[in-house]
């Protein structure tokens, strides 16, 4: 194949700028749901997908004064209410963005994929959503049904035609996906930030900008291209790569753990934990995913020894994931000789050390607003670095041209 050839090969699919817009709005979105947590401002607005019946927030005294009458449990915080709502409306956004990006891969389909089914469950879904929003029905089981269906459905096509030049089930997985996120989103207010929702809803916006990352690479269509020695060297790494990635997932899970039962300030110092190395625990409570359902977990409602348990084992966690990612970094920029792979693990330490020292300046700095949304952006970017890196290990081709891979 000529090197013209080649080139026009690796041109961008239709479709990439736009995904790639998909991805920062998705960054956005992380930020925004960060900040809204921390303000402790996930019930800035009771009801869902309104803030107290008002499409933006109340404003006016009139305003407040009838939303106060009408939710008196909850009366109107105004440094609350705008973090959620405009959390919500970048949500929005992006979901309808994802629906763009749906359409846009029909469109482009691949000729016989089939695709009606796709869509005809998907509006079913949608329209299931929009009644449960605007007319009031709870209509669970339903809603339950159609998730199911859906998903179901696009595993059936992913066995049955594996991957294809336009990609289309990985579009329809994501549009699915921004549904399944946004229910998380109003199951964060009306089970009043149960735990358990806030952390899955958490990590399905870690894995919603992954899946938009991985998107974006398959239309980026620019695998690497290595001299055969480099590239059998470099595969040879695909197993501990994906370990890599699944203990970082691991340690963000931990992370959101952490911050929906407000345990961050259980330990308040740095290196030991309330002036000691090895403090009172509980396990059986920091840890109990089956806990009942209450009136209102804003605040936490675990004791201090539970709270105290989860930060340690978050911590214990960051060691880990630090000697999995150190010993990743160091196999890979021993097997790399091209300029682009070594590139990729340098960018994994840089992000792996400004987490850490992000995490450490939290404790140590008195968990300042700042530091601590940036924790978690971070957290996402060190997430996309693992997500890159498996990716290119899994795509790479052999390349026997003259300094191949020496140049970007």
């Amino acid at each position: 194949m000529s090197r013209a050839v080649n080139e026009v090969t690796r041109s961008p699919k239709p479709g990439h700028k736009l995904v790639l817009l998909a991805c920062a709005l998705a960054c956005v979105v992380i930020v925004l749901g960060a900040f809204t947590r921390l303000m402790d401002a996930g019930l800035g607005c009771p009801d869902w997908p309104t803030c107290y019946g008002h499409l933006w927030v109340p404003n006016e005294a009139h305003e407040i004064a009838a939303a106060n009458e009408k939710f008196a449990a909850t009366p109107v915080e105004t440094n609350k209410t705008w973090p959620e709502q405009i959390h919500r409306i970048f949500a929005s956004t992006l979901g309808l963005l994802g629906l763009v990006i749906l359409a846009l891969a029909v469109r482009r389909r691949d000729a016989g994929h089939p695709w009606r089914g796709i869509v005809i469950l998907l509006a079913l879904l949608v329209a299931d959503i929009m009644a449960r929003a605007f007319v009031g029905h709870a209509m669970d089981v339903v809603l339950g049904v159609l998730m199911a269906a859906y998903f179901g459905w696009l595993a059936f096509l992913a066995s049955r035609y594996g991957t294809s030049q336009s990609p289309l089930k990985l579009p329809a997985f994501i549009a699915g996906f921004l549904i399944l996120q946004g229910l998380f989103g109003m199951w964060t207010v009306t089970l009043k930030v149960w735990p358990q929702v806030v952390t899955a809803h958490l990590l399905g916006g870690f894995t919603m900008i992954s899946l938009l990352w991985l998107l974006q690479l398959r239309l980026q269509n620019r695998p690497w291209q290595l001299q055969a020695p480099e590239l059998f060297r470099l595969q040879a790494m695909k197993t501990f790569a994906m370990v890599a990635l699944v203990v970082v997932a691991l340690q963000i899970a931990l992370g959101g753990w952490t911050a929906s039962n407000y345990a961050a300030v259980a330990c308040p110092d740095f290196p030991t934990c309330q002036a000691q190395w090895w403090p009172p625990t509980d396990f059986h409570d920091a840890f109990n995913f089956s806990q009942h359902i209450g009136p209102n977990y804003l605040g936490g409602k675990l004791d201090n020894d539970a709270r105290v348990t989860i930060h340690l084992t978050h911590r214990i966690g960051a060691i880990v994931t630090t000697i999995v990612l150190a010993l990743l970094i160091l196999q890979g920029l021993a097997a790399a000789t091209s300029r682009r792979a070594k590139n990729q693990f340098i960018i994994i330490a840089v992000v792996l050390l400004l987490q850490l020292l992000l995490g450490v300046g939290n404790i140590v700095l008195r968990f300042p607003l700042h530091v601590t949304v940036s924790h978690n952006a971070v957290g996402a970017l060190m997430l996309l670095t693992l997500v890159t890196l498996n990716y290119r290990l899994r795509t790479a081709e052999p390349f026997a041209g003259k300094n191949a891979g020496e140049k970007p």
